[in-house]
């Protein structure tokens, strides 16, 4: 198989030009002598601190309105309930009246006995 040492050899080459090199005793001194002799970078402008609390406004200000959204919600919920209430009583009422109606009828209380053909 010459692909498995042409594999091989490329990953010896490999670890041969990416072996670890001393950079020798002058080297971190230096690195130092160049970040000194650089400017100061700016630190961040207080403007990337007033956007995060508009953020943060922002995301109390949703809480907030969704609170009070589900809050009104329920309350058309409720009232919703309540008509619905009090049109069930309404109905129940309704035809309280009319079985005691049907049943005086029937058992002739009202208008005399009922007629033969009445229908009732």
């Amino acid at each position: 198989m010459s692909g498995g040492r042409n594999d091989e050899e490329l990953e010896r080459r490999l670890r041969g030009a990416l072996g670890a090199v001393d950079p020798g005793t002058g080297f971190a001194p230096g690195v130092l002598a160049r970040i000194a002799a650089e400017p100061r970078r700016p630190e961040r402008p207080a403007r990337a601190g007033a956007v995060v609390g508009w953020l943060a406004f922002g995301l109390a200000a949703s809480v907030i309105i969704a609170i009070l959204l589900a809050h009104q919600w329920q309350v058309q919920r409720l009232e919703q309930g309540r008509e619905a209430r009090r049109q069930l009583i309404e109905a129940l009422r309704m035809t309280d009246q009319k079985l005691n109606l049907a049943s005086r009828v029937v058992n002739g209380e009202e208008h005399g006995a009922p007629q033969e053909h009445s229908g009732v």
